[in-house]
């Protein structure tokens, strides 16, 4: 950023979001670049709200006698709602993008130990095609994160564990993550892991043995309380499951284990309504808890098997629905988990970083997790010598369809987090920008995240 210190002349960053709180008395301040979210109350938000809303505004530093004008000035300058009026933001996010591109310091791989699943959700997109991962293709993981060390020399390794159900290959996982931790140790390597899983073979022995092999984080999904998520994640067979994994992650919740969970709740229409009571059960369980945050998510058309019986929702209601849903949790104590997407590149998908991969059991290198069946994710298959044998034309649809060849991208305020790049597999499949909701609905959204008081 320019030397503000010799600088005089100054304007409103392009990036600002400047909204009014609905009761009207304050204003609700966001800059995509910085990733804050502040709540300012008049009458000195109305003077915000005057310095900011005009970006073509070229505003000169106040008099240094009038103390109460040129300390908000500076503050907003500090915070990046005022830059230096040469100061180039365009370049500014180009080099974040470039930054995450060109890097070759991370490795981040999603695993897929197998894609057999014990459970049968009706929203489900997966055909359990693939078993158990197979021999050679584990000695091939192996291999790839010795060779990026050796040629690339990471610096950072993530795995995420993925499935199907990964713990139901939790030998495979117990394997591979022994490795990681010993190969990183060696190699002074930062390592981190996380785990997506549906929670029921979470038992206290294998969370216990999880936590111990470096898996910190944890996805798990519970669509509602008990009667609306046993009528959508249902064992294989049938069967109930709320009730065992709520007792799974009491356990955990028991234990004095350094770990994060995040408990994900897939809404429709009409299981929002009961939503709420999920909300209130987990806050008498989990609230004031660090360890355990919330998301909720509509229910997407994922191309599952379930056709035209999909309970697909979107728009507009979908997101006033989960924004609601976010406060009532700060209500019961629970912690939303979703700012990450309001900071620079917390909404660019994995998918659209150059060192992120998904290795599938029988070795297949995709870059989506969703898009398992189209052919324009197969970018590779893994060698037993660890090259990952990328096709990069098709790698080249995944990570360079961004803010740089979309004009529309490259003005939006959004910039800065989602690069164009929210979701790759929408331009692949429909050709169309994938504009992330919470830029769709930036008001409602920051204003949400203030009111529930998560500004910063």
């Amino acid at each position: 950023m320019a030397d503000t210190t010799v600088t005089s002349t100054f304007r409103p960053s392009r990036f600002n979001v400047v909204t009014r709180t609905d009761d009207g008395d304050a204003v609700v301040l966001y800059n995509s670049m910085r990733g804050s979210v502040f709540r300012v109350q008049d009458p000195v938000g109305q003077r915000v709200h005057d310095l900011l809303h005009n970006r073509r505004s070229v505003l000169r530093r106040p008099d240094p006698g009038t103390a109460d004008e040129s300390r908000l000035f500076d503050t907003l300058v500090t915070k990046g709602f005022l830059v230096a009026e040469e100061h180039d933001e365009l370049a500014e996010a180009d080099a974040l993008r470039d930054r995450r591109k060109n890097r070759t310091d991370r490795l981040e791989l999603i695993i897929m130990p197998t894609e057999a699943c014990n459970f049968r959700c009706t929203y489900c997109y997966e055909d359990f095609a693939l078993g158990r991962m197979l021999t050679e293709v584990r000695e091939g993981i192996k291999s790839l994160v010795r060779r990026h060390r050796r040629e690339h020399g990471i610096e950072r390794l993530t795995v995420a564990w993925f499935g199907g159900e990964p713990l139901v290959a939790f030998d495979v996982i117990e394997e591979l993550s022994t490795f990681f931790l010993e190969f990183c140790a060696e190699e002074g390597i930062e390592y981190s892991a996380g785990i997506t899983t549906n929670g029921l073979l979470l038992t206290p022995e294998v969370a216990r043995r999880c936590v111990e092999l470096g898996i910190s984080n944890y996805q798990v999904t519970l669509d509602g309380p008990a009667h609306t998520h046993d009528s959508s994640r249902f064992l294989m067979g049938g069967g109930k499951t709320f009730d065992e994994i709520i007792a799974n992650l009491t356990r955990m919740a028991e234990t004095d284990a350094d770990f994060r969970v995040i408990v994900r709740t897939n809404f429709t229409e009409a299981n929002s309504v009961h939503v709420p009571e999920l909300i209130e059960q987990l806050g008498g369980l989990y609230a004031g808890d660090p360890r355990f945050g919330v998301i909720y998510r509509p229910v997407g058309d994922w191309g599952g098997p379930q056709g035209e019986e999909s309970e697909a929702y979107a728009g507009k209601q979908a997101e006033m629905t989960k924004l609601d849903l976010c406060s009532n949790a700060v209500e019961s104590g629970l912690a939303p988990a979703d700012d990450v997407f309001l900071k620079p590149n917390g909404s660019v998908c994995y998918a659209a970083s150059p060192w992120s991969f998904v290795i599938r059991p029988n070795g297949l290198v995709n870059k989506c997790t969703v898009a398992l069946r189209d052919p324009r994710n197969a970018v590779g298959q893994l060698g037993a010598d660890g090259d990952l044998g990328l096709d990069q034309e098709l790698m080249s649809l995944w990570v360079d369809n961004d803010d740089a060849k979309d004009s529309g991208c490259h003005s939006c305020f959004f910039r800065p987090s989602c690069q164009g790049a929210h979701c790759p597999l929408v331009r692949i499949q429909e050709g169309t920008r994938p504009c992330p909701p919470q830029k769709v609905w930036i008001g409602p959204t920051i204003t949400t995240v203030a009111s529930n008081g998560r500004t910063r």
